[in-house]
């Protein structure tokens, strides 16, 4: 088995979090009433394959439910509601640092990535960024690390990944990239124990 060179980080829920106490469906459910949390998440698929921008579709999605107290400028601003965890991006710099490249691998739409790129500056922080706006797929359909590993000209078992989500854990297992899942809850000594079982399996 050859050495990790490369490790793909997944963003929500594992280097940024809601703010505490703040969740995404409890908040949807609040201004839209129960289901649109779901109805939202549906509208958002489209921009995250970037093939319209976010804001266009939130105005289409108020259009059709008039009932909604709110304009996509206010509902957009939801997206903005995260915060990035100062020790687990410190982990990513250090491993830089070390010599391991680190690349973002996530899902976004314009808008957010917008956020985390202008705002938030996670594009510093790594080597190479894949946002599934600019790449016209999404997690966890295998053509997303399929394009990855062609633009890093590695071998699957080169490359570890680090995400919070089952099914894209899966997805990249399947194409042979070890993968790691991490629950959020276990923070950045989570973060730093799935590291030293990927590291150590590929000595």
């Amino acid at each position: 088995m050859s050495p990790v060179r490369a490790i793909l980080w997944d963003a929500d829920g594992v280097l940024q979090h809601p703010p505490s106490g703040w969740n995404w469906r409890a908040e949807l459910e609040r201004v839209g009433g129960p289901g649109f949390s779901d109805i939202v998440f549906e509208a958002e698929l489209p921009s995250l394959r970037g093939e319209e921008p976010m804001r266009d579709a939130l105005a289409r999605l108020l259009f059709e439910h008039p009932h909604t107290p709110l304009e996509a400028d206010d509902l957009i601003g939801l997206w903005e509601m995260t915060d990035v965890d100062p020790s687990a991006m410190a982990l990513v710099d250090d491993l830089r640092r070390r010599g391991m490249a680190c690349h973002l691998a996530t899902n976004q739409q314009d808008h957010r990535r917008a956020w985390m790129r202008d705002v938030l500056g996670y594009d510093r922080h790594f080597d190479r960024v894949y946002y599934s706006c600019e790449m016209g797929v999404v997690k966890p359909d295998r053509r997303f690390f399929e394009i990855i590993l062609d633009d890093l000209g590695l071998a699957p078992d080169q490359v570890g990944l680090i995400d919070d989500n089952a099914k894209n854990v899966a997805s990249a297992q399947a194409l042979g990239i070890r993968a790691l899942r991490h629950s959020p809850a276990e923070g950045v000594n989570g973060l730093r124990a799935l590291l030293e079982v990927m590291l150590a399996s590929s000595e």
